[in-house]
């Protein structure tokens, strides 16, 4: 990804123009797509087959480069100082500046990702082919809510309150001005729809579409950031005790790395292809093997992972070689070839912290410690030796911290916990961070030509 200005209009055009013709263009396969005669936007879902096609464009959304392709879990590792970019930019520095493309690419790919939800939500109920049964069609509609509400839960937690737009529209430029809404009014917005879209979706294991487990686990990370203990324990725990179907895979590596297709492990997932590659896998892997090393893990957390009583087995997660006499670290979560690897967005590991986490906030200990066991087993560790709420919370925070270095979580567990201040300064003490970075900057042409309202601070 190289951080550089651009013309956002453009920005924006071009991103709606590939989430588009990602719609139109998919073929039968869900991973894989051929080149079609373009049809007009408006005629796109009019069938079975096309209905089809557009969900399949809405997951290929979630995979944008811009967005769970590389992007969007750019601004989850990078600005807290674990994860170090390679080539100059601002983030890393916390320099955060509403002109930066870091986050002008990833708010326009989700908003175009809602675009195309929006549209099969709108036009789903109008399609009368008769080999389209209601199953089906609720089924897609409920998959859409549910990319739906990811989509704006991204959104929150990262800006803030933004923009809620429920229509479709053909023109991302000329949609008409809608003012900011509130954090919660948007996290409001994401639990009815996932409420809707769980009255609507099957409860079955598919690891790289949306089920009603997908929903669930969704919902207890919602509750966790809105503070809702009960709801996060019970969310958390309909998803945990799926145990036919999602568990800590054993030993650490083996969840990512000795599965030739899914994984337990996984509850949801961005799925690439040989014709869809994961851009992440070449910019995280060392110039050793064929990548561009453009990330790498900063020394403090190599320390962590490498030393046995604090990384146990996941040191799974760093690859290394050696270069004019040091050695280089990088990530592995990413390694095949072709770079077909998922970008994992919903892991049950998540879940037993999320509960964990719930539970130590209500003082239920025993509870907390349990789940958090669960975790530190899994990885080649000891039981937590912490006793009291607040040292369960922090060994939490720092599981959360090794389990998913190179997942879109570290930064935005820190803003929502409030530690954000205190851990990126301890790791980078030359830095003062101020209150108002807890949110990124709104692009600037939706301030100055948009007329939305600047977060406070940029």
């Amino acid at each position: 990804m190289n951080f550089r200005f651009f013309n956002y209009t453009t920005i924006k055009r071009y991103a709606y123009a590939i989430a588009v013709a990602m719609l139109l263009n998919a073929c039968d396969s869900f991973l894989e797509i051929d080149p079609k005669e373009a049809i007009a936007e408006e005629l796109a879902i009019v069938d079975k087959t096309s209905l089809n096609t557009a969900i399949r464009g809405a997951y290929r959304a979630l995979g944008a480069a811009d967005y769970y392709g590389e992007g969007y879990v750019n601004l989850g590792f990078v600005p807290s100082g674990d994860v170090i970019y390679n080539v100059a930019d601002n983030i890393s520095d916390l320099n955060f500046r509403s002109t930066d493309a870091a986050f002008i690419g990833p708010w326009a790919a989700i908003y175009n990702t809602i675009n195309i939800a929006n549209h099969i939500i709108e036009k789903a109920p109008a399609v009368t082919d008769l080999n389209l049964t209601d199953t089906e069609r609720n089924t897609i509609v409920g998959e859409a809510h549910f990319i739906r509400a990811l989509a704006y839960f991204d959104l929150a937690r990262g800006w803030g309150g933004v923009p809620i737009k429920l229509s479709a529209t053909n023109d991302p430029d000329g949609d008409g001005f809608t003012p900011r809404s509130t954090r919660d009014e948007v996290y409001d917005l994401v639990e009815s729809e996932l409420q809707l879209a769980e009255t609507l979706l099957p409860e079955t294991i598919n690891r790289i579409r949306a089920t009603k487990y997908t929903v669930w686990a969704l919902q207890a990370r919602l509750a966790l950031y809105r503070g809702q203990w009960p709801e996060a324990i019970s969310y958390s725990t309909k998803v945990i005790d799926q145990t036919g179907s999602y568990r800590l895979v054993t030993p650490f590596r083996a969840w990512f790395r000795d599965n030739a297709v899914q994984t337990q492990e996984s509850i949801f997932e961005v799925a690439f292809s040989a014709q869809n590659l994961n851009g992440m896998r070449t910019r995280m892997s060392l110039l050793a093997n064929g990548g561009e090393y453009r990330y790498r893990p900063g020394d403090p957390v190599v320390s962590k992972l490498r030393n046995p009583a604090t990384g146990g087995g996941r040191v799974a997660l760093l690859d290394s070689a050696q270069q004019s006499g040091a050695t280089q670290y990088a990530g592995a979560l990413y390694y095949r070839s072709p770079a077909t690897d998922p970008s994992y967005v919903l892991r049950i590991a998540e879940q037993y912290l999320i509960r964990a986490e719930a539970h130590a906030q209500r003082r239920e200990l025993a509870e907390a410690k349990a789940d958090l066991d669960q975790v530190r087993v899994r990885a080649g560790l000891t039981a937590s030796t912490a006793t009291t709420a607040e040292e369960l919370l922090d060994a939490i925070l720092e599981e959360n911290r090794l389990e998913f270095l190179w997942e879109a979580h570290r930064w935005f567990d820190l803003a929502r916990t409030g530690r954000l201040k205190e851990k990126i300064e301890e790791l980078k003490p030359n830095l003062t961070i101020q209150a108002y970075q807890q949110l990124f900057p709104i692009p600037v042409d939706e301030v100055t030509l948009g007329g939305l309202e600047q977060n406070p601070g940029y």
